[in-house]
């Protein structure tokens, strides 16, 4: 998939037509940043150029997305509400596929295909209207019909956080971006790229978090019910005493000589009361003591100690820096999220048990006044007294027996949930061992030695004879990790070097991956095209040049599109006369300025 034009309903912007192959320049004449200033190169929008092609090709926005976010001052409404923007992309069928999308109801989207491009800036005509923006993106998919995604649990939007980096944070890591907070969220992908089964990696990691949950549940078993599960044959000893207890007291109950007349009436009326009184007694207990565990288990935290976490997040902050922020703040939004929720269903469980509780009690009322009136015409009151301290007891053991039960059935869940663990921890296991096996063989995967290689080849030609390395281990925890390739210096016999913590290596590491990808996957159906903002900023002359001849030289030999955003005071120079080399008019698909509002590139900063 190339792009084909970016355009939009207001006459201000600057609609934008992409060459379909080779270099796309969003090029700024500007002035020097001068840092005291808040006008600067990056108020003309060539950044914003990726954020709109990752709008319009279905990313989901919030307030804080700059097309809601700039408020008119008069009816605090977005400054873009009336703004719908348009994106053309060539298919790899060589159809042209338009997507529409508008700020005011931006999850509504629109598609128009056609079997060739729509000249000048004109929307067509057959847009299929009002399409949700998650079945959008499904018929998106099947448009793109990228053959990497078959089978796959993500969908294109994966890649393309690969295909539109913008500094600081897209170019900190080759393989996490800035908005891969969790390990599952982009190691099964990198796996899959990098020609190797990343469902392994899921599989791993859901089992992984099964695994937490299940722990959680224990410990909370545990905390609530005061239990231990190696007192299960004590608790089961104390159960058969109480039902002997029980037996003996019925026992007694049964052997009371009421006066003849009133032993009609007892077993035929009070006895019923009695039992009723009883299983309603048994069912009221049960249903308090469920409330009490409920209301419990929402005072109490839930599957991890925070406080603990964060302290091994405090420690770790130290060696791993702003990325370990990001881990922790996903850990206690995840743990937020999945507390309140709980929280949710739970207080629903607890008003509809409440509410049962009161049918019951209004119940017992019924009945205990029953009971009352017929046992007012029993005339022994000695006899009534021992037969009602008897009743007591019998109740006081039946609700013991209830709590000793509850405590068994708790010990044995805690057993079958460790039986679950085992099982996964042997699923664990299995996944790790073919994870080793594919480790042992990274020689006989075609598909990762030839982005290797390309990888190796694109940076040699960059830095002029350094060479970096991509690869993986296990660590210790079964889990895949991909360190930052490593740079070697050939003057130094390959030694390795510290180089690639450097920023500016960084973004060629970033750069050299990239491309390494497009190129090992141009003989599939994937995107064609990739967008590289700020690149040349900072870096070496020799490097610029380097990397344009490269860029050239992929392009042509790909069918690719390189989309590149720079500045003026960020173009190569000639090493013989120090002229600044400029890109061919072609090559420029956007020009902005700093001389006045018009150079933007909606026509006003904002």
């Amino acid at each position: 998939m190339k792009l084909s034009k970016l355009y939009c309903n207001n006459k201000d912007f600057k609609n934008i037509t992409f060459n379909p192959i080779g270099l796309n320049v969003i090029y700024a004449d500007v002035k020097p940043i001068d840092k005291s200033k808040k006008d600067n190169s990056h108020s003309r929008g060539k950044t914003k150029v990726a954020e709109l092609i990752d709008f319009l090709l279905l990313k989901k926005i919030d307030n804080k997305h700059f097309l809601l976010k700039n408020k008119n001052e008069q009816n605090k409404t977005s400054i873009f509400i009336d703004y719908i923007f348009y994106l053309e992309v060539e298919l790899n069928s060589e159809q042209f596929l338009t997507i529409k999308r508008g700020v005011n109801n931006n999850t509504k989207i629109a598609f128009a295909l056609n079997n060739q491009k729509i000249a000048s800036f004109n929307p067509p005509q057959n847009f299929e209207d009002d399409i949700p923006i998650d079945k959008a993106k499904l018929i998106l998919s099947t448009y793109l019909n990228f053959d990497f995604f078959f089978g796959k649990k993500y969908d294109y939007r994966k890649a393309l956080s690969y295909i539109l980096r913008t500094p600081p944070d897209d170019y900190k890591n080759v393989y996490q971006l800035s908005n891969f907070y969790r390990h599952k969220d982009w190691k099964p992908f990198i796996f899959d790229l990098l020609g190797f089964d990343g469902e392994l990696l899921s599989k791993k990691y859901d089992n992984d978090e099964e695994i937490q949950e299940i722990n959680g549940f224990i410990q909370t078993l545990r905390k609530e019910y005061n239990i231990d599960k190696n007192n299960r044959d004590r608790l089961v000893g104390e159960k058969i005493s109480i039902e002997e207890n029980i037996q003996n007291i019925q026992k007694k109950v049964d052997s009371f000589n009421f006066y003849e007349q009133d032993k009609k009436l007892i077993e035929n009326g009070i006895n019923l009361i009695e039992s009723k009184i009883s299983d309603f007694n048994s069912t009221s207990y049960t249903i308090n003591y469920e409330i009490d565990k409920l209301k419990k288990s929402i005072q109490n935290e839930f599957a991890f100690d925070i406080k603990k976490v964060n302290k091994v997040f405090e420690e770790s902050e130290i060696y791993f820096g702003e990325q370990i922020k990001n881990d922790y703040q996903s850990l206690l939004d995840f743990n937020k999220k999945i507390t309140s929720e709980r929280n949710k269903l739970v207080q629903k469980v607890i008003k509809s048990k409440q509410s049962e509780l009161s049918k019951i009690n209004k119940s017992l009322e019924d009945l205990n006044s029953k009971k009352e009136n017929l046992l007012s015409v029993i005339q022994d009151t000695d006899v009534f007294k021992k037969f009602k301290n008897h009743q007591k007891t019998l109740a006081k053991s039946e609700e013991e027996l209830i709590e000793v039960n509850e405590k068994i059935k708790s010990v044995d869940l805690i057993f079958s949930k460790e039986n679950e663990i085992e099982i996964k921890q042997e699923n664990i296991k299995k996944t790790v061992n073919k994870i080793k096996e594919l480790l042992l063989t990274t020689e006989d995967n075609k598909k990762y030695t030839d982005i290797r290689t390309k990888f190796n080849h694109y940076f040699n030609h960059i830095l002029n004879d350094e060479e970096a390395q991509i690869s993986w281990h296990i660590n210790k925890e079964g889990n895949v990790e991909f360190p930052s390739p490593k740079v070697f210096d050939k003057a130094t016999k390959n030694k390795e070097t510290a180089k690639d913590e450097g920023t500016t290596y960084k973004k060629m590491l970033c750069v050299a991956f990239d491309l390494s990808i497009l190129s090992s996957y141009n003989n599939q159906s994937y995107f064609r095209f990739v967008f590289h903002d700020d690149v040349l900023s900072q870096q070496d002359n020799g490097i610029k040049i380097r990397l344009l001849e490269l860029i050239n030289k992929i392009c042509s030999e790909y069918k690719l599109q390189y989309l590149l955003t720079v500045i003026k005071s960020d173009l190569p120079s000639n090493d013989d006369n120090d002229e600044i080399i400029y890109f061919k008019k072609n090559e420029i698909i956007l020009e902005l300025n700093d001389l006045n509002e018009k150079g933007t590139l909606f026509g006003f900063e904002f």
